[in-house]
Formats: structure tokens, sequence, C-alpha cells
């Protein structure tokens, strides 16, 4: 008796256990055929193993399908098709039309990711493809190599036996994979952040890079300090960044650096199209280009050794725009120069709220505010009074309107300037001295006549009452003196038309312009 008969006796039987009795003859020849069917396909997929463990390593070219696999295959096709024929032969409904389709496809897919699994390792495939793996799955309880032509690698098994699964399996790749070049989509690939004491020369011997091309490539020409903290653009190879101006053509950029035009052309992050217009304002990078350093840096750092030799220290930067680097440490000293903001000075020195610097070989005062400065610094510094003394300051001596001004007047000379203003206006010491006389002055009235030293002196006329200043005083700059009023000494030749300052300024005896020492 045939193994499908004897199953179908048995299910025929559970089919009679259960009490079917009610089912035709045909839809009980129906439903036993289908769960042989199904029977037949469950043992089927059951006891098939993906590749036999006694045959042979499969290749992806040549797969190897178990002979017992394949006659479980066989018999699957013919249990389907006695399913399928017997469902046409017993349909008497639609709904069973549509059941019976809907079942014989159900197992025609089966059918066919069972013969495309045994063959071609489908599940494999998906997660890795052949021609990118070098170990492929395999049965067989030992690890039998093969080659890989594709690869041109060892391939080995790894479904191995329990046993064997915990030995690691060290490969090692006998031809190298050939890979396309990456390309360059930038020209500083890298930065570097200065430490205390990492001088130019180790930045270029460390990346193999020119000094040049390092001095170049950070703004390093005008010769500031290096700072501790410092961050440094380290580019792919030697060469200089260039900023294209409105007019330049590829040959001038070319000669002018001393490459050829296809070396700046050709090169990858550079971005430029032949017959193309250079962008004015965009920067390339010339690679190889060569350009001198400014004769003043080097001169300044000692020649081209003391360049390199130049080390990064701790560093104040600039914070504003057009800050006044001045002689001494107060806002009454010369401006020495005005800085840009980020540039880097080195700190020497301080003097209560100011800091003594030098930036790129000037020195000079900035006040501490205006420097970015890392904390604590400043109290490690030393303090110095190591300046000139102010220079003199000159404030206007009161408010008002000029009335007169210095030179001839009503055929005679007048020796300064008179300011006119409401009475009991507050009057100063134009600049800092001492006071020589104070109170009633022949011709001026009341009246405050001072010394600045030098042979400068001033003189304060007509006052509305007593200066409140003594003689022997010495005043600052702007320190009130006393009031505006209309008082003359007509004895001494002096004369009021009205509430008035008058002020003169005398270098050695000769009376001057005062506008010409006023701000």
């Amino acid at each position: 008796m045939s193994v499908n008969a004897t199953r179908y006796r048995m299910i025929n039987a559970q089919e009679d256990e259960r009490g079917c009795f009610w089912l035709t003859d045909a839809q009980r020849r129906y439903r036993l055929r289908r769960k042989a069917a199904r029977l037949a396909l469950r043992e089927l997929l059951g006891e098939a193993d993906l590749v036999g463990r006694e045959d042979s390593v499969p290749s992806p070219r040549q797969p190897n399908m178990p002979l017992a696999a394949a006659r479980r295959l066989m018999a699957a096709f013919a249990a389907l098709i006695t399913f399928c024929r017997n469902a046409y032969r017993h349909i008497s409904t639609p709904q069973s039309f549509s059941r019976a389709i809907t079942h014989a496809l159900v197992c025609f897919l089966v059918c066919i990711i069972f013969i495309g699994e045994q063959s071609q390792s489908w599940s494999l495939q998906a997660v890795s493809p052949w021609q990118e793996r070098v170990l492929v799955l395999g049965g067989g309880g030992t690890a039998e190599a093969a080659w890989s032509e594709e690869r041109g690698a060892m391939v080995l098994p790894l479904q191995l036996a329990p046993e064997e699964r915990t030995v690691p399996i060290e490969l090692e790749q006998l031809a190298p994979v050939v890979r396309a070049p990456l390309p360059i989509v930038d020209v500083f690939h890298n930065t570097h952040m200065l430490t205390e004491g990492e001088t130019l020369g180790d930045i270029a011997a460390r990346y193999n890079l020119t000094l040049e091309t390092v001095i170049w490539s950070n703004g390093l020409q005008n010769g500031d300090i290096l700072a501790v903290g410092q961050s440094l653009r380290i580019p792919r190879t030697s060469g200089l960044p260039y900023t294209i101006r409105a007019g330049d053509t590829l040959a001038d950029v070319a000669a002018r650096f001393q490459v050829a035009p296809e070396a700046i052309l050709l090169f990858e992050p550079n971005k430029l199209q032949p017959d193309v217009a250079l962008p004015a304002g965009q920067e390339i990078f010339i690679p190889g280009g060569v350009q001198p350093l400014p004769d003043i840096l080097v001169a300044l750092r000692g020649g081209r050794e003391g360049l390199a030799a130049s080390a990064a220290q701790v560093a104040g930067v600039i914070r504003e725009m057009k800050t006044n680097m001045r002689e001494g440490p107060g806002q009454e000293y010369a401006r020495v120069v005005q800085l840009e903001s980020g540039r880097r000075a080195q700190l020497l020195a301080w003097h209560e709220d100011w800091l003594k610097v030098d930036v790129a070989g000037t020195a000079g005062w900035i006040r501490t505010d205006l420097l970015m400065i890392p904390e604590g610094v400043v109290a490690a510094l030393p303090e110095t009074n190591d300046f000139p003394p102010p220079p003199p300051i000159w404030v206007w001596p009161t408010r008002g309107n000029i009335t007169s001004y210095f030179g001839p007047r009503w055929g005679g000379f007048h020796n300064g300037v008179d300011i006119a203003n409401r009475a009991w206006t507050p009057i100063v010491a134009a600049r800092a001295g001492r006071v020589t006389e104070a109170g009633w002055c022949s011709g001026y009235g009341y009246c405050v006549k001072m010394s600045h030293g030098g042979g400068v002196r001033t003189i304060y006329g007509h006052l509305i009452d007593d200066p409140v200043v003594d003689v022997g005083d010495e005043i600052a700059a702007g320190e009130l003196i006393g009031y505006m009023g209309s008082t003359y000494d007509r004895r001494g030749g002096g004369y009021s038309t009205g509430v008035h300052l008058h002020f003169t300024v005398t270098v050695n005896g000769k009376a001057m312009n005062p506008l010409t020492f006023l701000p």
C-alpha cells in the first residue's frame, strides 16, 4: 500500500472520530485530500535542511540540493496537483472556488520559496550578496575551504558543528580589494590647537608642510604672536590660499605663484570650471604655490630660523574694532596705533587698569577691558611704573559763545578770547597747574592766574566774585576755580560790556591764540 493511501486512511479515521457525518462524500473527499497535501508539505519543510551535512560545501554558481530534499519536493508538487484537480472537481459554490484558489496560490508560493532557499540560499543573499561575500554559509561540521573567483579570497562554511563554533577562524585575505579613490572635497582637512611652547617649525614638520604654507594659510604674516589655544588650519599639501580679485585670470594667478594653470584648475576643492571666469571673492588654494614672506616679518623674528622657532605664548586678543594703543596708561596719552579686532597682543606688564603689550613689534598700552585674556593671567604679570609723564591736557574753561576773538580789535589788540554766558556760569582750569594770583586783579576785576610749567600761563578775568581757589593751590585740569561775571578795573585799563570770561594764554610772557591749545 502506498504512503499516500495510508495517510488518506489515517485522516479519514480522524474525521470519523470528530463526527463530521453531515458532510457529503464529495466534500469529505475534498477535505481529506486537502489535509493530506498540507501534511506532506509540513513534513517536507520540517525535515529538509538548508544544506545536507553529508553534502559538499555549496557554491554560489553550482548549488547542491540533497537527494532526499528533491524527492520530498516532487512529492509536494504531486500533492499540490492532486489537490487542485480534486478541488476543481468538487466545487459546489463560488465561495468554495475562491477558497480553493487561495489555498492553491499559497501552496505554490511556499514551494517557490522552498526551491529558492534550497538552490540559491535566498535568505543569505538578502543579507550579504554572493559577489560581496567572503565567508558563505554552508553545511557540514567541518570548515572545509573553497576558493571564490569573484573576490580572490578564501571561502569557508560558517555553519559549524556545535563543538567547533567556539573556535575562532582567522582568515587572511590573499588579494587586496581595489577601490575607487575618495574625492578630495576640502583643502584644510585638519585643524591644530596650539599648546604652550609649540613652534611654527614643529607644526610644519609634523604635517609635512613648508613653513611658508603654515604662515600664509593662517594669516601669520602680520607678525602677531602665536597664542596658546590658537587654532591653525592644516592644508592637505604645501601651497597657499588666495582670494580671487575682480579681473583675475587663471593664467595670471598661476604666473604670480609660479605654478601651472592646470594645477589650480584640476585641484578639486577649488571647484573651478574650464573656460569660466574666476569668481571674485572666492578663496582658492594654489598647490605648490610660492610667495616670499614679508621682509619686515623675517627681520622682526630674526631670520627664517627665528621665525621657525616662534613659540606659542599666553596672549590677549583685541575685542573691538579700532582699539587705540597709547603711549602710556591713560586716555591723556597720545595714540600709538589703532588695532583691529582679533589681533593678538603679547602681555608684558600692568599698571592700574591698563596693560603694556606688544603687537607685531610695536609696544604700547591698552585698557584691560578691551582685551580677551585667560583668567588669572594678569595677576601673574609684573606691575610697572616705567612710562613717561602724561602730556598736558587742555579743556575749555567754560561754556558759552565766543563774542570776541584773539587779535586786533577797536584800534587795539585783544590778547585773548571772550566767552559769554549767564552770570554764575562755572569756570574751570583749562590745564593742570598752580595758582599764582587769585582775587582782584588790575584791569580784570576778580580773576585767577595760573602757571603750568614750561613758561605756559593762563588768565581768567571778569569773575563775578572772589575765586574759590587760593594762591599756591595745585589745580587739576577741569577743576572749578570761580564763576562768570562782568567785573573790571577801570584804573588798570579794563572794561566789560556784559557777563563773559576773558581767557588769555601766554608762553614765556607772549600772548598766544588760546584756540590753538583748546581741544
